[in-house]
Order: structure tokens, then C-alpha cells, then sequence
């Protein structure tokens, strides 16, 4: 099949999440909404409610019709006892060696640990894993829903959370991932119906877990990259039995999956230096492109747009962004360069995932307030790199709605910029906490979930 065939065949299953809901990672996992939140907001303008939330948590607020659901980890004050947690405190620079694991179930988490990522290693704590749901209109907590208590087997950053990866919900049930300490299915009530144990994860640099759980057909698929064993399963939605699982390469990847839809059909992408697809109905490799080895560390997204799955991987000193005509990448054994229609050094985005959105795609570079726009045609540069008016440092992934891009930042700016033909920006807001999780968006309202509350911006 010609590449301009498999373009005509690529679409992803929906570039727009309903404009009412955000069901999961970024909505359907691209970050656009056909809702149209206010531009302009403060503390004492539009801004609907704002609560404080219990404990710590990077995840993205999810909305389903009258509820907001949200997770976060509580710590208890116990920390851990021994010599593990003092020298990880001391440690902090240090990098996991492989050795002294806790073992599962009770005592669990006992052994190195504490690190948290480079130089920043504080003692490891004991969390409460918690789930909770808001009143959609006022900010009230419907319901609170503690899932697990354990003490950690090892560190996360500092600038992390127990509580990363984002839930998501199908409208009958809510699947919540907290990575080692359990996945879970509860009913919008709240009540546990399925809870499953992967293991234990071993992240590179103990900097915390990421990837988020996604739904597909009738399964949940979790990512399960790090530094031991590693794969992709399938569990299924309604029981928790594991419907399939697929071997992975070992390294840590703190990406979400995207599910994008090829001549009809469901595919599952993965980000990371090396870009593959899978069957969801059977975990089978589909395509991939690029070199899959120990070393994935791959945080940001993949977006697909126009025919093409985009994925731009950077980091300290730079970066690299690739297109991918998904039918035609390469299979094992095939050519290195199948399927790869560009690919281009750019300060490509650290942490937030790139954003593709009416045939741009939007780069952050790093983690910063400097913005790029590509053509994914071609790879080409067609705005920037230019530094933002108002946010510098960024980890939450931008979002579109009402056809403007919405931009948080660490310190609590928010910047909104159109997305026409001329990039410009149209406000920029502060609010009094800082974010590092990603904006929602559910009908004319913006969800912004901070170190220490949940705001929801509102006319």
C-alpha cells in the first residue's frame, strides 16, 4: 500500500473528547475539547469553587457527567525504620542498583529506597491510596474512597507524587491505577468491585511511577515499563482477569498509550525511542519503528493527526520528533526506516506531551515556557521557537478547547493562546497554587488540579 493510501486509511478514533466529559489521560488521550471555558480568570473572577485536596497527586482530574473524580496519596507520617531510609536521604544522587527489593504482601517496600530521583531524596513515608468524588457543580466531596495503605519499596522525585497516573471511567465503572499499590474498578458509588496486584515496579532513577491506564473495546491496558520485567496487559473491564499480556523490552516508560483507529481498527501506540502498536483484542506487535533497548525513559505522549502518529521525545539538551505513517512502520526485519515519513532535532518536551490539534502540532521545549508548532507533513517549523508571555516552567501537557490552547504553569500561570493561522496570546491568568498536572476539560469548564487544591474555572 502506497503512503498516501495509509494516510487516507489513519484516522484516530476521535481528535475531539465530547465537549461535556473527560473521561481519562487527556480526555480520549489527544488533550482537545469541543468545550469553551473561560479565557479570562483569577481567584476573584471565574472561578467556580476551589477545594483543598487530602495528600499529594500529579494525576489529571477526570469528569463524567455530575461528578469529578480525582486521586491522591496520602501520607500517614510513618516513615520507614532502618539504615535504607537514612541512606537514601543521604544518597539522593545515586542510582538503583538492583538489589535489596522488598518482598510482597506484609513488610512489603522494606530495602533501598527513599532516593526520589537525583540529589533530592527525602525518607520514604507510609501513603493511604485514595479516590474521590466531587459534586461536578459545587466542589463537594461525594464521596472518599481509601483503596490501600502501604509503605513505598522505593522513592519518588520530589516534584512527584505516589499518586500519578490519571483514572478513567467507561460511565460505569472507574479504573484507577496506583501502579505497585494496585489497580482497581469501583462503581460511581465508590464500592471496590475488582482490585489486581502487578508487582512491584523498579523505576530508573527512582523518580515515581506515570503511565495512566486506558480503555479499549472491553478491556483496561496498563503499561507496565521499568527496570525488571516488563509488558503490556489487557484486564478486563468487568472482572479484572487478565485477558492478555505481552512482553516488553526492560526500561522504564512513564508514557500513557494511545489508542488511535487504522482502516477501521483499534491499534494501541506506544511512545518512546522505540514507536510501536499493538492489537488490543490480542496484544500482538502490529508495526513499530526505532531501536527498543533498556533505556525507553520516555515520559511525553504520542498524538496523532492528519494521517500520522507524532511523537517527540526530549529532555536535557534537546530532543528528537518523529512522524510515522502507522500501516507502513516497520515490522521485525523490515527496513529501519519504514514507515518513518520525518524526523527532526528539536528541543522536543521533557514532561508535558506534545498537543495536535488542526493541523499543528504544538512542542514545548523541555520543560519550559519556549513554544515550536510543526507541520506534521513534513516536520517543518512554522512558528517559533518562541518564549511564552507569562509561563516558564511546565510539566502539565497543554490542552485545546474552543479552538484556544491552554497552557499551566508550575508557578500557576495559565496561558491562553489562539490556534489559527496567528499564534497570539489572548490572557495570561495567575491563580495562588502552581500545577503540575494536567488541565481537564468538561463542557465551558476548566478543571485545574494544584499542589494543594482542585479549581474549576467557570463562567
Amino acid at each position: 500500500m502506497s503512503l498516501l493510501a495509509l494516510l487516507v486509511a489513519l484516522h484516530t478514533a476521535s481528535n475531539t473528547t465530547p465537549s461535556d466529559g473527560w473521561p481519562g489521560w487527556r480526555g480520549d488521550g489527544q488533550g482537545v475539547s469541543a468545550g469553551a471555558p473561560p479565557v479570562e480568570f483569577a481567584e476573584e473572577k471565574n472561578v467556580r469553587w476551589k477545594v483543598a485536596l487530602p495528600g499529594k497527586g500529579n494525576s489529571s482530574p477526570i469528569v463524567w457527567g455530575d461528578k469529578v473524580f480525582v486521586t491522591s496519596a496520602v501520607g500517614t507520617g510513618k516513615k520507614k525504620e532502618g539504615e535504607a531510609a537514612e541512606a537514601g536521604a543521604e544518597r539522593g544522587g545515586e542510582r538503583p542498583e538492583g538489589e535489596g527489593r522488598g518482598e510482597r504482601g506484609e513488610g512489603r517496600g522494606e530495602g533501598r529506597g527513599g532516593r526520589g530521583g537525583f540529589g533530592r531524596g527525602e525518607p520514604v513515608e507510609e501513603q493511604e491510596f485514595v479516590v474521590l468524588a466531587l459534586e461536578r457543580k459545587t466542589g463537594k466531596t461525594l464521596w472518599q474512597t481509601k483503596l490501600a495503605t502501604a509503605m513505598p519499596h522505593e522513592g519518588t522525585h520530589r516534584d512527584g507524587s505516589y499518586a500519578a497516573p490519571t483514572p478513567v471511567t467507561d460511565g460505569e465503572r472507574l479504573y484507577v491505577s496506583f501502579g505497585s499499590y494496585g489497580i482497581f474498578a469501583l462503581d460511581l458509588a465508590g464500592k471496590v468491585l475488582w482490585q489486581v496486584d502487578l508487582g512491584d515496579m523498579k523505576v530508573n532513577g527512582e523518580f515515581g511511577e506515570g503511565s495512566s491506564p486506558v480503555l479499549v473495546g472491553s478491556n483496561v491496558v496498563v503499561l507496565w515499563a521499568h527496570e525488571g520485567e516488563s509488558f503490556l496487559v489487557a484486564l478486563d473491564a468487568k472482572s479484572g482477569k487478565e485477558s492478555w499480556r505481552t512482553p516488553l523490552a526492560q526500561g522504564t516508560n512513564w508514557s500513557t498509550p494511545l489508542v488511535v483507529t487504522v482502516d477501521g481498527k483499534s491499534e494501541l501506540v506506544i511512545g518512546g525511542p522505540r514507536v510501536a502498536a499493538y492489537d488490543p483484542a490480542t496484544g500482538q506487535e502490529l508495526w513499530g519503528q526505532g531501536e527498543a533497548g533498556r533505556r525507553n525513559g520516555a515520559i511525553a505522549c504520542p498524538v496523532a493527526l492528519d494521517g500520522l502518529v507524532v511523537y517527540a521525545m526530549g529532555g536535557r539538551g534537546g530532543g528528537e520528533a518523529r512522524a510515522l505513517v502507522a500501516g507502513a512502520a516497520k515490522a521485525e526485519g523490515a527496513e529501519e526506516d519504514e514507515g518513518l515519513l520525518w524526523s527532526a532535532r528539536i528541543d522536543a518536551p521533557h514532561v508535558p506531551s506534545p498537543l495536535a490539534y488542526d493541523g499543528k502540532v504544538y512542542l514545548l521545549k523541555q520543560d519550559s515556557g519556549i513554544l515550536s508548532v510543526l507541520d506534521p507533513s513534513t516536520g517543518e517549523l512554522t512558528y517559533g521557537p518562541e518564549r511564552l508571555d507569562g509561563v516558564a516552567d511546565v510539566y502539565a501537557s497543554p490542552v485545546v478547547a474552543g479552538q484556544k490552547l491552554y497552557i499551566a504553569g508550575r508557578d500557576g500561570t495559565v496561558e491562553v493562546l489562539s490556534t489559527g493561522a496567528e499564534i497570539a496570546t489572548l490572557a495570561v491568568n495567575h491563580l495562588e497554587d502552581g500545577f503540575d498536572a494536567s488541565p481537564a476539560v468538561a463542557g465551558n469548564e476548566l478543571f485545574l488540579r494544584g499542589r494543594a487544591s482542585l479549581y474549576c474555572i467557570a463562567e
